[in-house]
């Protein structure tokens, strides 16, 4: 696109005072009390003034919703079970507290390394959940590939077809690339559009309603991290917890850890199959989106576990292909949150919907 209709298409589509573009990069001159930029600073959301800084700005174009100043994020319009999950991890470490620990620590015999195992694993099952249900998993700046003809936005027929690129190091099968024609970009392999947030995320393994997020390239390490150690923190309590009651002579004593026993239990059923999912789908180098692709049915989820033969990106190796997808490189964000709103950044631009193959 030359700069110069990039500028008539941008003033064309500013000037309108009903287009949502104009509101979404034009930051406004009127004073704002402290008290509402507090409340803008805390709670973000697309109906928020506009600030200097990109987050501000991204609730436009996006489902998100941004808290104290860009450093955290949800998604919204959507049901609050982050919220249930947060609490699920709470309750235990509450009653754990009060009624286990100190009767257990007096046992002596090295029984204190277990609660301080305990308190060390459930410490980063929270940090991890928190981080990945709040932080950026990688989504794709939008407008990067806008063409433009006969002074009008259009997506030529071509952007609608599959291109084919060369396959990588350890496979030579041909790599699919495709275009997005909500966020105007021609997306990276792997890279999906997510209907729930309003953007593309880079090696996008799927939207979880748990966390309220999707898991991406930049955070999916941080959500095996809230699995594993949140099925070793629910262990360590059920061990403890089996440990008091097998020293107990009333049985009044014993009901918080029976109670935390069951509640343990049924708690890390989920989690533990989620991560043995995980296990076997990254050891075939496949996202779960790609796993779901390549299932026909339910009856077949086991056929899913063996590598496709057209996985492009499958390196012959179990162990490898675990590797390489769980310990991937978060990378940078490409849309900072924090960043600095430049007027006029075509990334922040949401352009209407196109409503055949030819016209936007």
């Amino acid at each position: 696109m030359t700069d110069n209709g990039s500028k008539k298409a941008h003033r064309r589509y500013s000037s309108n005072g009903s287009s949502n573009v104009g509101s979404s990069i034009e930051i406004e001159g009127t004073e704002t009390s402290v008290f509402w930029k507090f409340v803008d600073w805390i709670v973000t959301l697309d109906t928020s003034s506009p600030t200097t800084e990109n987050y501000s700005t991204i609730p436009q174009i996006s489902n998100y919703v941004f808290f104290l100043g860009g450093r955290l994020r949800t998604v919204s319009g959507t049901k609050a079970l982050s919220v249930v999950v947060f609490a699920i991890i709470v309750v235990p470490m509450v009653l754990f507290s009060i009624f286990e620990v100190h009767k257990v620590w007096t046992f002596g015999h090295g029984h204190g390394a277990l609660i301080v195992l305990f308190y060390y694993t459930w410490a980063i099952c929270f940090a991890s959940l928190l981080k990945c249900a709040t932080s950026d998993p990688g989504v794709l700046p939008r407008n990067v590939h806008v063409p433009l003809a006969h002074n009008d936005f259009e997506i030529p027929q071509e952007y609608y077809n599959i291109i084919t690129l060369p396959g990588t190091a350890h496979n030579k099968r041909p790599v699919e690339v495709k275009y997005c024609t909500t966020c105007r970009i021609w997306r990276p392999p792997r890279a999906s559009h997510c209907s729930t947030c309003e953007a593309c995320i880079i090696t996008h393994d799927h939207h979880c309603v748990w966390i309220n997020n999707c898991v991406g390239q930049r955070n999916y390490r941080y959500f095996l991290t809230f699995l594993s150690s949140g099925v070793i923190s629910s262990v360590l309590c059920i061990a403890v917890c089996a440990l008091h009651l097998s020293r107990v002579s009333r049985t009044r004593d014993a009901v918080p850890a029976v109670f935390l026993i069951v509640y343990c239990v049924l708690a890390v059923c989920y989690p533990l199959l989620l991560l043995i999912f995980h296990f076997f789908v990254t050891s075939t180098q496949q996202t779960t989106r790609e796993y779901l692709r390549n299932i026909r049915s339910r009856r077949e989820f086991l056929r899913g576990f063996k590598s496709p033969p057209t996985n492009s990106f499958d390196t012959a190796s179990r162990t490898r292909n675990m590797y390489t997808l769980m310990c991937q490189r978060r990378g940078f964000s490409l849309v900072s949150a924090r960043g600095k709103h430049v007027p006029g950044d075509w990334r922040f631009l949401k352009l209407p919907h196109p409503h055949n193959f030819e016209k936007v």
